[in-house]
Parts: structure tokens; C-alpha cells; sequence
């Protein structure tokens, strides 16, 4: 497979979801001086090629998390960005051979200016402990990895407990945004879709019923659904 068969849905002229296998998403955002690549997917095909082909200005790249199938194209790039919280995360998760790439540090509150759009990097902690989300003013829209999925994995290395989730969800809920992009999906969501995951969290079920295994864990999956969206975590004991 080659850059030429990555497909990616226009969220407007200038973000971009970039789709691979399996529901995984990567960001590009397209600034008329400054590009942003969050996340580099599993890494199959050549996503470096695809981003210079499609862009016109020098470019960053930031992973949102660790996790394999949002860091596994950095061997791509030359450089890529991620808040240091996340560093062990990233180095747990990633292929055991030599790193190609340099890791360097970005910050909670840094701004990066892409000319004609603005960002601001976030601390969406709880999925991962330096999971990082990413602030456009222009849009009022909160790229958010996947620390905001409709479905909302709490477990396994660098995941914090559900009262960090829980307070960081409401944290985030005090910023200036109306919509938030998440890692597993090509369609924006209102803000007030966060409600649904704080209510899970308060009326959390942990019993027979909702025990299950998930990649070798064993873990629980809650569900909630109400007016402002649906919400799904799945989490082990250890979390609660």
C-alpha cells in the first residue's frame, strides 16, 4: 500500500481526518505557515509522503498518547512531539528496535501559532496520564485523541483512575470550545456529549453483568445513553 490509498474526510478546508484500518484516525491540520500532523496511526504506508504531498509549509508532528495504534507511523518522521508526561507511555508501546525518530517535548498551555489558526496544547489526562488534546480557537473545536471516545478505555500501562477522568472531564468541560474530534471517528461532537461520560462515571456499573476480557485484560464496560450522547467504559478493578 502506498500514500495514495490513505483517505481522509474533510472536517473543513483545513482539518483533516486522515483514516487507516481498523477505525484509527490521525489529524492533520493546515495552517498557512504551519502544518500539525496529530498522531501517526499504526504506521503501515507512508504517511510522510502523503502529509508533504498534501501540504505547502514546514510541519510538526505531536502524538495526542502512547498507544501503538497512534504512534506507530512515527518512524516516518525526523522529529515528533508529545507532553513528557507521556514519554514512558510512548516508550512502553512502541516497537522494541532502536527509535528512528527524536522525541521531543512539547508543553501543557504551549501555542503554536500555524499563521491563519491557532492552537493551544491541553491536558486531557485519564486514558493516558499525559495524554495531550489540542485547543483550535479559530474553530471553538478540541482535538481530543482519544481521550473523549464514545467507547473509553481505562486500563493498562500509563491509564489513570476514574476520579482523574472524572475531574478532568469537567475541567475540560470549562474550556472555550463547542465540538471535539476524537481518534476513532471521522465526525465532530457537541461538547454536551461529555455529559454522558461524566453520568457514567457517577452511576458506574461494576458487576457480573457488565464483566468481560478485552485484549487479555479483564475488565468491566459500562454503558450510558441520555439526551446529550452515549457513553462507554471499559476499565479494570483497579481503576474504580
Amino acid at each position: 500500500m502506498d500514500a495514495k490509498e490513505y483517505k481522509y474526510s474533510k472536517i473543513n478546508d483545513y482539518i483533516w481526518q486522515i483514516a487507516e484500518d481498523e477505525g484509527v484516525y490521525c489529524t492533520l491540520v493546515k495552517g498557512n505557515e504551519l502544518a500539525v500532523l496529530i498522531d501517526t496511526g499504526y504506521g503501515k504506508r507512508d504517511l510522510r509522503t502523503f502529509v508533504e504531498n498534501n501540504i505547502s509549509t514546514p510541519y510538526m508532528v505531536i502524538n495526542s498518547h502512547g498507544h501503538p495504534d497512534h504512534i506507530g507511523g512515527n518512524h516516518w518522521f525526523d522529529t515528533v512531539y508529545a507532553l513528557r508526561e507521556e514519554w514512558d507511555v510512548i516508550e512502553y508501546f512502541e516497537d522494541k528496535k532502536s527509535r528512528t525518530y527524536d522525541l521531543k517535548e512539547i508543553k501543557t498551555g504551549q501555542e503554536i501559532s500555524l499563521g491563519n489558526i491557532h492552537m493551544t496544547i491541553v491536558s486531557l489526562a485519564g486514558h493516558t496520564k499525559g495524554s495531550a488534546g489540542f485547543l483550535v480557537s479559530e474553530e471553538k473545536l478540541l482535538i481530543a485523541g482519544d481521550a473523549f471516545n464514545e467507547g473509553l478505555w481505562l486500563f493498562n500501562y500509563g491509564s489513570l483512575s476514574m476520579k482523574d477522568l472524572y475531574e478532568n472531564i469537567k475541567n475540560t468541560m470549562k474550556l472555550d470550545f463547542r465540538e471535539y474530534l476524537c481518534g476513532h471517528s471521522n465526525e465532530k461532537y457537541s461538547k454536551k456529549k461529555l455529559f454522558s461520560h461524566l453520568r457514567n462515571i457517577e452511576n458506574l456499573k461494576v458487576d457480573d453483568s457488565t464483566r468481560q476480557t478485552t485484549i487479555g485484560f479483564l475488565t468491566y464496560c459500562s454503558k450510558y445513553i441520555d439526551a446529550n450522547g452515549k457513553s462507554e467504559i471499559v476499565f479494570t478493578a483497579d481503576k474504580v
